[in-house]
């Protein structure tokens, strides 16, 4: 027997076919209960004061001669107001494309949210953060497409520095039963911190194109359990709508990891993420929803848990690649300050021709 027919979600597109405009920014802001002291009009008016203060500043200085003493003030004047200036265009920029995400996400009767924190995920590169920040969060709770997507970022000081990753984009979704902790690191582009995780864990060299864009991770012992959830035409269908992206099943969810600069605001995007969405969840909800871990125990089976310990979570959490050029820059300056400290007066002597 064939697949049966399901009748496809309709979706409306046109509000990421249309620019935001500053009512539909003013009316944003008043929905998601922006505070006012980070509200659009508010941040322009200082930066505004600032360029005028700065430019006031430069008249000042330019009238009394000062500049002609220390002309590098001028230079500091004129270009703390450009930095301010750029500053908020960017970050005007990233509003209106938030803006058009929610508008897109009511528009269809989905929830939104602009800023969450501490949801605490179970995928991996949301558990390695101390502290994370999700931005323009869509859910859609269609039970022939649920998904949640929208983009992390790490926020970390102090201690908590080391935890801190590149921004990602991410689409999660449902199982219909937990599974064993497998992830699908990318070969070409890596978006999570991968390195480290699955310490001891068996990687998998499967065969054809899935391959070469793929590394397949499990828990050791669990090989079997991954080949019966990523049949062939599984794997196929991976290939055609995620190449780009690194994938991750952990307990009952499906992460999707997409590059920081994936634009859900745009239409063509937001087809080929939701389109992803709904085949993916299909999919992989016909592969898991029978399975059942055969090493967990008769206790176990008997009280429900389909996947044993051993199979529940991945070894390590993941070593980040900025974490790793942070240290490395922290101790070559370091060492280059000692080498200073000791062999500075003579190499400054030599070169002197001292």
């Amino acid at each position: 027997m064939g697949d049966a027919v399901v009748e496809p979600v309709a979706v409306d597109l046109d509000p990421l076919r249309r620019s935001a405009g500053f009512r539909d920014i003013l009316a944003y802001e008043r929905i998601c209960g922006t505070p006012l002291y980070r509200r659009f009009v508010v941040i322009l008016i200082a930066v505004l004061l600032f360029a005028a203060a700065m430019l006031a500043g430069l008249w000042w200085l330019g009238r009394n001669d000062v500049l002609a003493v220390a002309p590098v003030l001028g230079a500091f004047v004129v270009v703390y107001p450009l930095l301010a200036a750029v500053g908020f265009i960017w970050y005007a920029i990233d509003l209106s494309r938030r803006v058009k995400v929610a508008a897109f996400a009511w528009q269809n009767g989905w929830a939104y949210a602009d800023s969450l924190e501490r949801t605490r995920r179970p995928g991996a590169a949301f558990a390695r953060v101390a502290r994370g920040r999700e931005r323009a969060v869509v859910a859609c709770e269609d039970p022939r497409m649920p998904f949640e997507l929208g983009r992390h970022f790490s926020i970390a000081r102090g201690q908590e520095a080391a935890t801190i990753q590149r921004p990602f984009a991410f689409i999660e979704l449902p199982l219909p039963t937990a599974v064993p902790h497998i992830v699908l690191a990318n070969r070409k582009r890596s978006i999570i911190p991968t390195l480290g995780l699955g310490r001891g864990a068996a990687r998998m060299e499967l065969e054809g194109e899935f391959a070469k864009i793929f590394r397949l991770i499990v828990p050791q012992g669990y090989q079997q359990d991954a080949l019966y959830i990523f049949t062939p035409d599984l794997m196929a269908r991976v290939l055609d709508l995620g190449s780009a992206t690194e994938i991750e099943l952990v307990s009952d969810r499906l992460y999707v990891y997409l590059p920081n600069s994936t634009r859900f605001d745009r239409p063509e995007t937001m087809t080929a993420a939701l389109v992803l969405a709904e085949e993916f969840h299909r999919r992989f909800a016909a592969r898991t929803e029978l399975y059942r871990d055969d090493s967990a125990g008769a206790l176990a089976a008997r009280a429900g848990v389909s996947v044993g310990l051993r199979g529940q979570r991945l070894a390590g959490r993941g070593i980040s690649a900025i974490a790793i050029a942070g240290t490395a820059g922290v101790l070559l300056l370091s060492a280059g300050m000692t080498a200073f400290t000791f062999f500075g007066g003579d190499v400054l002597r030599m070169l002197g021709g001292g």
